[in-house]
């Protein structure tokens, strides 16, 4: 029932979000418009805004991506789907140029995206700055209230099963970014590809601030998952009622997602809140477009399929299943050491409070059996969690080793 009071005070709650849109509008062009020159003006604006805002219904953003700059030529870029699944879409962003037939094939990038709350557009960022040098594709993941219940459920190896198709889309010699969460399947993705000898298998594999094993240097949200049972996460599942496609799923939310989000740091949040307000009564305008940008995309998050939650839970949080040797794909072991030649390039941020430095570095050694010249790892100083994808210190320190890492490990005559 929980889905459904929370949909219920969003209903209940837009004549109050009407009025704030209301009086912004007339604080803006109406008749109240000569506040706007005014301290007090200007807050109540921004006081309308924030309420606005935080009280948003979620719902996906558009990644915003129109052209990238390569090498001082501007290029359009186009959003394209390459491939539809029922829980996820794979897109690719198409570089367009009047030359483009003479340039050199670029390496394939597919950028797992997590499905740990915020869509895949949390990583605008991380793409726009892979596309300088590369054909990029990312897994766009479907919020699961939106997917009908006869679908059925996904888990672990549904999510395997989608990337395994994804690179049979996308061709050999793909590279394969990982974002937080998902470096525990592009690990068991290379394991797998690797022992079956597939064509498919990656040229490398870059996990980004991951919990490959949360035993090393454990942060609070460790801990947390460690402190309840699975019985106790159940109870936090909730029914996706009526009104949705996926009505009758049972899903953890991703308003319950953004709750936990926030209860992390609350102080840091009000803080920036009230920064916010202070933005606006000094008509600071590129700072507040700052905030704006940055929380509209925060509280936009997805819904989660309860098999999958319960079982990243389980798997990787409470029993390490994939650092242990447990891990199972269709019923079969997950083996690392069966990565001999998918070269593997860890990141990491020194102040990284969700997956703590060494968690991600864990990968080098369960990868006993690959080389050492298959193997960097790269630790960002000064950036937690998002700086590590996210950030001007993504885009001048950390791409930059990414973009030499996959020119070392990249085959030009295999890419197509």
């Amino acid at each position: 029932m929980l889905y459904h009071r929370h949909d219920a005070m969003a209903l209940g709650i837009i004549p109050a979000r009407l009025s704030a849109v209301g009086t912004q509008m007339a604080l803006r062009a109406g008749p109240l418009n000569f506040l706007m020159d005014t301290q007090g003006g200007r807050f109540v604006e921004g006081l309308c805004d924030m309420f606005e805002r935080c009280t948003r219904y979620t719902t996906k953003p558009p990644f915003r991506i129109s052209s990238v700059d390569v090498e001082g030529t501007l290029c359009a870029v186009r959003e394209e789907v390459v491939l539809e699944k029922p829980f996820c879409r794979l897109l690719h962003f198409q570089k367009q140029r009047k030359e483009q037939e003479s340039l050199p094939p670029e390496p394939s990038v597919l950028i797992i995206a997590p499905i740990s709350g915020h869509f895949a557009t949390l990583l605008r960022d991380t793409v726009q700055r892979m596309l300088v040098h590369h054909n990029v594709y990312i897994t766009d993941w479907i919020s699961v209230s939106e997917v009908p219940a006869e679908e059925g459920p996904f888990g672990l190896d549904a999510y395997l099963d989608y990337l395994i198709d994804f690179l049979r889309a996308i061709g050999p010699q793909a590279h394969v970014m990982a974002v937080c969460q998902p470096a525990v399947q592009v690990m068991a993705l290379a394991a797998i590809l690797e022992e079956r000898d597939d064509p498919v298998r990656p040229a490398s594999i870059i996990p980004m601030g991951g919990p490959i094993d949360p035993r090393c240097n454990p942060t609070d949200v460790n801990r947390f998952a460690e402190s309840y049972s699975l019985r106790d996460f159940e109870r936090m599942l909730s029914f996706v009622p009526f009104g949705h496609p996926g009505a009758g799923r049972r899903v953890y939310p991703g308003f319950l997602q953004l709750t936990a989000f926030l209860n992390m740091n609350p102080h840091s949040h009000v803080g920036k809140h009230i920064q916010y307000l202070e933005d606006c009564v000094a008509g600071r305008e590129e700072k507040k477009k700052v905030h704006t940008t940055f929380y509209d995309e925060y509280f936009s998050l997805l819904d989660m399929d309860a098999l999958y939650f319960l079982e990243t839970i389980d798997h990787i949080f409470q029993r390490y299943t994939l650092p242990r040797g447990l891990m199972t794909y269709h019923g079969q072991k997950v083996d690392l050491r069966a990565i001999r030649r998918t070269a593997l390039l860890t990141l990491e941020g020194e102040k990284d409070d969700i997956s703590g430095p060494g968690q991600t570095y864990a990968a080098h050694k369960l990868c006993s059996c690959l080389p050492e010249s298959k193997k960097a790892h790269y630790l960002q100083e000064g950036v937690g969690h998002y700086g590590v994808f996210s950030g001007s210190r993504w885009r001048q320190f950390i791409a930059p080793r990414v973009e030499v890492f996959i020119r070392e490990h990249h085959t030009p005559s295999a890419t197509h």
